[in-house]
């Protein structure tokens, strides 16, 4: 591996280290300021697709790809980036 290719992948993991410490932050001061309502509703809904995106990259790394956005709809994550290379035929 290059040294261009390491730099490359150590970027990606401090990128993904630093999304989920500021998840974790973010359901904490949720939990902290007890917000229970709509918004605080919506946050979680984040704090939820940031970890399923985090799992996803980690199986998708094992068992898949990692070409894709984070914005992607994840169904088509699973299906496209993931789920074709598990299929048994």
């Amino acid at each position: 591996m290059s040294d261009d290719d390491q730099a490359e992948r150590d970027d990606e993991r401090w990128s993904r280290g630093y999304r989920a410490a500021l998840v974790a932050m973010l359901g904490d001061v949720l939990h902290r300021l007890g917000y229970d309502d709509v918004e605080a509703q919506r946050a979680k809904w984040i704090i939820e697709r940031e970890q399923a995106v985090a799992k996803l990259r980690e199986v998708c790394g094992d068992f898949g790809d990692n070409d894709w956005t984070n914005e992607l709809h994840l169904a088509d994550v699973i299906d496209k980036h993931l789920a074709r290379y598990i299929e048994v035929e």
